[in-house]
């Protein structure tokens, strides 16, 4: 179907907001009037605004040069970045930003009146159709399309229209205040102790690291990025079941910075599925060995999931158990592993494991980024007091446990 010919103004624009937000389309739908007094006028420019209630919109000068004014004075064009705009008016500032703007766009537009009246005038099919923008209604809209479109660590950058931060003073100071919280910042220079891939873990005296909004740090370890902390910062260092979820370049380039940002003589202590274990679970047909890992299939497919899985409870690659054992018992164990790797659907929303990791690779990646004392651990036996207590090591009987430090000097 053609949206842009075959259908009026607002079901076009109803359709395209539908794809990901059908809850506040209803609720645009059940709009049945305007009960404020809204009406067009020209600005000094000649555009068109819209005043409602008595105040104006967009602005009554140049709403044109205003939008760009009002783009441009955030200086900060990154594609990994979002811009949360704050009002929508006659659009004049969110088209702008679709026009101009090289990451993710979130209109939060909190009177529904407006909205709607405004999705009747105004043809936004060629925004709406981008992938990165979004429409909301409510700042609880706006973390859950940033909790499930945009999973990475983010820049959260928040302007709004003159008018809107008259008519919400409470709710823009609200906003900003917490996007600044969310925002990847260095942290002060005060010693740290994390746990990277901590999901909604928490606990006194340690800081997450983590793509998901509501991580201490935010990283997306998909991407050889820096991470957001200081040479020399970091105490201690702990994560469980979140390295296999990265491939070996990007695991190669978190140790690294792992390195650079730990104190010296700081421990590491990583834990993983172990692919040794799970190989010999394959060879000696040990189904059960598996159900520690929570996949599912023939054991064959619950070794390839092992190594690469989707979302929860959709497995992973697809093979015949004939063509598993073939290449099982003809390729090398890194050749294998590659091989399953190869058969990742890339397309996917999300990928979960993508990665086989076992001790001597763990060990020559360590090694290479300078950490001595490298050693195979087990279950809650950790060198380190705190780190053999409850709420950190997990999975005893499928993983590898590994502690290492960095040198002294």
């Amino acid at each position: 179907m053609d949206i842009k010919t075959e259908l009026p103004i607002l079901d076009k624009n109803l359709y395209l907001i539908k794809n990901y937000n059908s809850k506040l389309v209803e609720k645009i739908i059940n709009v049945k009037e305007i009960t404020k007094p809204a009406e067009l006028l020209k600005s000094v420019s000649e555009d068109t605004i819209l005043s409602y209630n008595g105040l104006f919109l967009d602005d009554e000068i140049d709403p044109v040069d205003k939008a760009y004014q009002i783009f441009y004075k955030l200086n900060d064009n990154y594609e990994d970045n979002i811009y949360v705009v704050f009002g929508l008016g006659l659009g004049y500032v969110f088209k702008r930003f679709v026009q101009s703007c090289k990451g993710k766009i979130i209109l939060f537009e909190p009177n529904l009146e407006i909205l709607r009246l405004t999705l009747e005038l105004v043809d936004f099919t060629d925004e709406l159709t981008r992938e990165n923008v979004y429409v909301v209604n409510s700042f609880k809209e706006i973390v859950e399309c940033i909790n499930l479109h945009f999973i990475y660590g983010v820049k959260i950058l928040t302007c709004g229209l003159d008018s809107y931060i008259k008519m919400y003073p409470e709710l823009y100071h609200i906003m900003v205040q917490d996007f600044e919280k969310l925002n990847p910042v260095f942290l002060s220079d005060e010693s740290i102790k994390v746990n990277i891939g901590a999901g909604n873990w928490k606990k006194d005296g340690w800081k997450t690291l983590d793509c998901y909004i509501n991580a201490d740090i935010k990283a997306d370890l998909r991407k050889n990025k820096p991470l957001l902390i200081k040479d020399n910062q970091l105490e201690k260092v702990f994560s469980s079941h979140c390295i296999e979820h990265i491939e070996t370049h990007h695991l190669e380039y978190l140790i690294n910075e792992l390195y650079r940002g730990m104190k010296p003589g700081a421990l590491m202590r990583l834990s993983c599925p172990d692919i040794d274990q799970a190989f010999e679970a394959y060879k000696n047909n040990n189904t059960k060995w598996f159900d520690g890992i929570c996949v599912r299939g023939e054991i064959g497919a619950k070794l390839l999931n092992t190594i690469v899985s989707y979302e929860a409870g959709s497995g992973g690659p697809k093979v015949p158990e004939e063509e598993v054992k073939e290449k099982f018992e003809s390729l090398s164990k890194d050749e294998f592993i590659e091989w399953v790797i190869s058969l990742c659907d890339r397309n996917r929303r999300y990928i979960a494991h993508i990665n086989g990791i076992y001790f001597e690779k763990l060990e020559k990646i360590l090694k290479e980024a300078g950490f001595v004392n490298i050693e195979r651990s087990s279950y809650k036996n950790s060198k380190d007091t705190e780190l053999r207590g409850e709420g950190f090591d997990l999975h005893a009987g499928v993983s590898l446990f590994v502690e290492c430090n960095k040198p002294e000097n």
